[in-house]
């Protein structure tokens, strides 16, 4: 007699299991499940992904896990002669798994008689972004983007991560605009603030005027996946328009997309501080103690170092360095009394103990 308990584990549905993870984790297995679907039918004349998984479970044993073994390979040779990439295959395979664990299905990839095998991927470098790339680009682009853009400049943030923020997750009342960027709609799951340059505010403040606080300040569509593929399409545009059409060999994919942004950011921050501080504010974690333990305005004040590097606009970032060399010299004025009363007394103190009395010689 089957068990109530084991009974109503199979009744909950695949999606009532993956529902507790990342919106695009779990877009990524539905993904993953659609292709090796789409397998299952080209390959196996027909059958379904549902026919596959009664197959295998009348098999036991090691005789279970070749044939998983070899589905699986065949899965991945499949996709690669309908043109998908090394690493858009391990990421299907990494999810599949899932799928297959539903299913009443394990993999265990360490006892497979031989590993799984893929093609060798190649590695290009990277194209770094240019001040003067970004500059042609915004000179296409309609402002309401290019704000956004300019946001992904500020925050190092993931398109998809901006897609999803709020009018109620905007904080105004500070130097800066502060944005709270959620756990949830984070694929590290650790949620993080984030400041904007003065540059990139302007063009944000003008488009939160029109906005509840409820509604989304970047996006039209709440599917955060089909609003990055609507913002790509778009970027995608523009580059082309600003003669960008660059692509690597090994794969095909553009050198400059949104996510370069990101990338332009990193390099910033880790010249004017360090890598931690750029993985920490990316989202990466970083080890970073000192910064975890800051308050709100002493973090800013690392922002503002960083201001100028992550700004445009020319204009702008000039008037941003002289109004920063303003402040060091009227702080250096500030600090001249007492550097000069410092002086004296370490003078004095010096001259005491040469056995010299400033005071009995002047008598």
């Amino acid at each position: 007699m089957t068990s109530f308990l084991v009974e109503k584990k199979n009744r909950k549905s695949f999606e009532d299991k993956v529902s507790k993870l990342s919106i695009k984790t779990r877009q990524n297995i539905e993904a993953s499940k659609n292709s090796f679907n789409r397998f299952c039918q080209d390959y196996y004349d027909g059958r379904t992904i549902d026919d596959i998984f009664k197959e295998l479970g009348t098999l036991n044993g090691q005789e279970q896990t070749e044939a998983i073994r070899d589905t699986l390979q065949s899965w991945i040779d499949w996709q690669y002669q309908n043109g998908s990439l090394t690493s858009s295959i391990k990421q299907y395979i990494s999810k599949i798994s899932r799928v297959f664990s539903h299913n009443g299905i394990k993999i265990h990839s360490d006892d497979f008689d031989e590993p799984l095998e893929y093609k060798p991927t190649t590695k290009e470098e990277l194209h770094e972004l240019t001040l003067e790339e970004i500059q042609k680009i915004f000179a296409v682009s309609l402002p309401r983007r290019t704000g956004f853009y300019l946001a992904l400049i500020s925050t190092g943030a993931r398109p998809g991560e901006l897609l999803q923020v709020r009018k109620k997750d905007i904080d105004t009342t500070q130097k800066r605009v502060k944005i709270r960027i959620e756990a949830e709609n984070v694929k590290t799951r650790s949620g993080r603030s984030v400041w904007l340059t003065r540059e990139a505010s302007k063009l944000l403040l003008t488009r939160l005027k029109d906005l509840s606080d409820n509604d989304l300040i970047w996006a039209t569509n709440e599917n955060p996946a089909h609003a990055e593929k609507a913002e790509s399409t778009m970027f995608n545009k523009y580059t082309t328009e600003a003669g960008f059409t660059q692509k690597y060999k090994s794969n095909g994919f553009r050198m400059i997309t949104l996510y370069s942004f990101r990338s332009f950011f990193f390099g910033k921050a880790s010249d004017v501080h360090r890598e931690g501080y750029a993985h920490r504010m990316t989202g990466h974690g970083g080890y970073l103690p000192q910064y975890d333990r800051m308050s709100d305005e002493k973090r800013l004040e690392w922002f503002l170092k960083l201001e100028p590097s992550l700004t445009i606009d020319a204009v702008e970032r000039q008037k941003i360095m002289i109004h920063q060399l303003e402040q060091e010299k009227l702080e250096m004025k500030k600090q001249i009394p007492s550097l000069v009363n410092e002086a004296v007394e370490r003078l004095k103190k010096e001259m005491t103990i040469q056995g010299w009395n400033p005071y009995q010689n002047a008598l």
